[in-house]
């Protein structure tokens, strides 16, 4: 029997925060402020760490000293992606078009896509190439809902 099972706290309760390696730190930091529109909570050259409404934390760093040994900004980053959820995809998908950003590298998919769970996405990379669903959710809390599904 498992110590959840005998009524104990699982040992992850919760995910509260993405940290990821950046090539150029104010770069990421100014694509944050600008595409997202969310500032700061602490930046500098070397760290920068975003709060989201959520309470949910996104931080982007250089790999420096001993850090270097276990992280790094080089390489490819296709095997993931960061979700976020807005409420208006269709002036972000734009916002992605406008050559400030073409200009810093941001790459999408195409226009937001209609899928069957009722949510509506695209996909974008960053100046730094990790990978982005942008999404509007079918609820207001941002979670999908369960549809009627036929095979």
């Amino acid at each position: 029997m498992t110590a959840t099972a005998q009524g104990a706290s699982p040992a992850i309760i919760t995910c509260s925060h993405l940290v990821v390696t950046s090539k150029h730190v104010p770069t990421m930091t100014k694509f944050m402020e600008t595409f997202f529109e969310v500032k700061p909570h602490y930046a500098n050259r070397q760290f920068a760490d975003f709060v989201l409404p959520s309470g949910f934390r996104i931080a982007f760093f250089a790999a420096i000293g001993k850090t270097v040994e276990y992280f790094s900004a080089d390489g490819e980053r296709h095997f993931t992606s960061i979700g976020v959820t807005t409420k208006n995809i269709d002036q972000l998908y734009e916002k992605s078009q406008a050559k400030e950003f073409l200009d810093l590298g941001v790459r999408v998919s195409g226009p937001p896509k209609e899928h069957p769970w009722g949510e509506k996405s695209f996909l974008m990379m960053d100046p730094d190439g990790n990978r982005w669903e942008i999404t509007e959710s079918p609820s207001e809390s941002g979670m999908l809902v369960n549809k009627d599904f036929e095979p």
